[in-house]
């Protein structure tokens, strides 16, 4: 009886030091999150560690909006972007186990006007091909066709169906929006819900979502909202400032989602508990295996990509993750089921912040604790600042000045259209050439400034982008045929388009 007495004790005073081990790791973890936000100049971030089922840390740094005094709280909620395609793959996972589709079942069996540019493809797409990025489009494909829009998403993918592939089908990753965007439209003709209903009804209610939206117009009714914040035109040097969230519904399935640290704690948790939700079992271990599996191998820092999800690895375990991003917000979350561990960072600015908050954390659980992910990381993002600032610089250098541009504004003013994204229209507003892309004329209209020869500056609406550069073609009679755009932009695909004067 002594001796066990004695193992008892010893049970209770090293459980009593590791727990206080723990509370000093998260307390040295708090500092250097906050000193992380000063470094990055983040505006907000919220942070929360799920350990076991539980949530042992929770913590929001910065301001809401850096106009006003309000702080980041842990039921801050934040736009969530493309962490939200876990959320659609999980719906369809849902379906699968009520048996009403299958991962491998034909997107046409579900969809039947679904095409792609190749009707071999187009025949042989699997709902799973959807969420795994490996369609045949390149990164970004067709994603214009949705920011701003007023396209619905059927004519999104309509339109879209007409853009060539670039790689081989199933054998070439190219991160696709639009893929997303096809499953949600399977899930509401499978379900017979809307997206937004099916994630609110299916996933946040079972799970106490309670704070969780898909709708921006639900926000205004809401308190402790993060707003996006933005750099005008892309320029480091510029002051970060608050916006308007984007409703952007055609996007839905690809991104929607918008959570807090303490509601996305509990999906989390649930992933970390590979499919269930405390005891009861939310999506079944069959579906839970095919959606955290990889389904395309990948280089680099990647193992592949799952479902809604990457796979990567980091000190010896299985990480499932997936970041977002979206004008003024960059978020993070990663997943370890083999360790009940999961990291959520969301962050309401343009700054890589939440990776690196999210590699410190995981070393904590995972490694030995000692990595410095901030300092690794902020050399390459001054790298990349000064790499923008030359692109830039350079334009202006190879501008040729105190040219005219060959024929009169009121020659290039007239309708244009591209085949696949749409109309434009150039009209004289006081004498000056104004531009707008029709399907987003909120965000795409700007006056056409002289740049040189028949090259204008188009300074458009959108607060995020930077100024695009127009660049007139013409017959051999001199008459206008059409133009096309140059703005630099890794998510968005203005090379691309070719619009031809009606």
């Amino acid at each position: 009886m002594k001796k066990c007495i004695q193992a008892i004790g010893l049970t209770l005073v090293a459980a009593f030091i590791a727990a206080s081990a723990i509370a000093q790791d998260l307390q040295q973890l708090d500092a250097y999150i906050a000193d992380a936000v000063a470094k990055f100049d983040q505006p907000g971030l919220a942070v929360g560690i799920v350990k076991d089922g539980q949530l042992v840390f929770s913590k929001g740094y910065g301001k809401l909006d850096l106009a006003k005094p309000e702080v980041v709280t842990p039921n801050s909620l934040f736009y969530c972007a493309s962490i939200s395609k876990a959320f659609t793959a999980c719906a369809i996972g849902l379906l699968a186990d009520e048996g009403k589709l299958a991962f491998d079942d034909p997107v046409r069996k579900h969809l039947p006007e679904f095409k792609t540019p190749d009707a071999y493809v187009t025949d042989r797409m699997t709902v799973a091909d959807l969420l795994c990025h490996r369609s045949g489009w390149i990164t970004f494909d067709g994603d214009l066709l949705w920011y701003g829009t007023n396209y619905t998403q059927d004519e999104i993918l309509a339109r879209h169906s007409a853009e060539p592939f670039s790689h081989e089908f199933r054998t070439d990753f190219g991160y696709s929006n639009l893929m997303y965007i096809a499953a949600a439209r399977v899930i509401e003709r499978v379900s017979g819900m809307s997206w937004d209903r099916f994630i609110t009804e299916r996933i946040f209610k079972p799970l106490g979502m309670d704070r969780s939206r898909v709708e921006t117009a639900d926000l205004a009714g809401m308190s402790d909202v993060a707003l996006p914040h933005v750099r005008k035109g892309q320029n480091h040097a510029a002051p970060q400032k608050s916006m308007p969230y984007q409703p952007l519904q055609g996007a839905d399935g690809a991104c929607g989602v918008i959570s807090t640290v303490l509601d996305l704690a509990k999906w989390d948790a649930m992933w970390a508990n590979e499919g269930k939700a405390g005891e009861q079992v939310f999506i079944k271990p069959s579906t839970f295996r095919t959606i955290t599996s990889t389904h395309l191998a990948m280089g680099g820092r990647r193992d592949g990509a799952a479902l809604g999800w990457f796979v990567e690895s980091n000190s010896g375990n299985k990480v499932i993750t997936h970041s977002g991003g979206m004008p003024g917000f960059i978020l993070n979350h990663a997943v370890v089921p083999d360790k009940d561990l999961a990291v959520i960072a969301l962050g309401n600015g343009e700054s890589y912040s939440v990776f690196a908050i999210t590699n410190k954390v995981l070393d904590l659980y995972l490694g030995e604790g000692k990595a410095d992910p901030v300092a690794q990381m902020l050399p390459r993002v001054k790298a990349n600042q000064e790499e923008d600032a030359k692109r830039v610089a350079d334009r202006a250098a190879a501008r040729i000045l105190k040219t005219k541009p060959t024929v009169s504004a009121a020659s290039i003013a007239g309708d244009y259209t591209d085949k696949i994204y749409g109309d434009a229209r150039i009209t004289l507003k006081d004498g000056k050439p104004e531009l707008s892309l029709l399907p987003a004329k909120e965000l795409f209209t700007g006056e056409l400034v002289h740049w040189h020869h028949d090259t204008y500056q188009w300074q458009h609406a959108d607060p995020f982008l930077e100024p695009g550069y127009i660049t007139f073609a013409f017959d051999a009679d001199h008459k206008v045929t059409g133009f096309k755009i140059d703005l630099h932009s890794p998510d968005f695909h203005f090379y691309k388009l070719d619009f031809t004067k009606r």
